[in-house]
């Protein structure tokens, strides 16, 4: 079960950066086709959206868990407990989220990849909870891991907000550029005060995706059985 889920993890951990990097190919194509003169703003709008930089993290968590399944035994050290937390967190929100509200949207045709949209948003999603929920050495997760699992997206999507309106998006013309229409205050009918309840619904998302996975990692886990912690006592 350990060798099944340590190669699983590594499969895995591959698909994504296959999937970014073919994501990355297109755009770079396209940018180019389309003669943009400013391809490193381009690359920096890339690797901007949330998808791309949690599925990357995603990729060395995998495969920090493949190499403990192989290299050890007994439950998994805290550490490693809270980053598998937000990993999974993370990608799986990034599925409901992208199933929800972005798989309709039009794109241009040249960007079209569904192969690498479904690993991203589908296969590996679905993937991750499945080896949160069944993989063999799960440690319990602290409570409060939960706070600093959602530090990071309202982080993200401060620095964007403060960004967005300073980069240029040389396919509309537009002084602005959000990477996704449901942050962008000209395409919401509220301006910012849509933008606002967007952020907070999905940080209650966030919150929520978070919750469940640490409540679930505390049913029946054993203890780590060595110091490898963050410090301080279980809560």
């Amino acid at each position: 079960m350990r060798r099944f889920f340590a190669a699983a993890r590594v499969l895995t951990g591959l698909a994504l950066v296959v999937a970014v990097a073919g994501r990355l190919q297109a755009y770079l194509r396209f940018w180019v086709e389309r003669g943009d003169q400013h391809l490193a703003v381009d690359v920096a709008n890339f690797f901007s959206y949330f998808t791309i930089q949690t599925s990357l993290f995603h990729a060395v968590v995998f495969a920090l868990g493949a190499w403990f399944l192989l290299a050890r035994r007994g439950a998994e050290p805290r550490w490693l407990g809270v980053l598998r937390a937000a990993a999974t967190t993370y990608t799986v929100t990034t599925g409901v989220v992208y199933n929800a509200l972005l798989r309709g949207l039009p794109q241009e045709a040249a960007l079209e990849q569904p192969w690498a949209n479904e690993v991203l948003h589908t296969i590996v999603p679905v993937y991750a909870l499945l080896d949160w929920l069944l993989a063999p050495g799960r440690s319990p997760v602290r409570w409060r891991t939960v706070g600093g699992i959602v530090v990071y997206p309202v982080l993200w999507a401060a620095c964007t907000l403060v960004r967005a309106p300073f980069v240029l998006d040389e396919g509309t013309g537009n002084p602005w550029w959000y990477p996704y229409p449901f942050l962008d205050p000209h395409e919401s009918a509220g301006g910012y005060g849509t933008v606002a309840v967007w952020v907070a619904a999905i940080a209650v998302l966030i919150t929520a995706m978070a919750s469940l996975l640490v409540g679930f990692s505390r049913r029946g886990a054993r203890p780590p059985d060595d110091d490898d912690d963050l410090g301080g006592p279980s809560d």
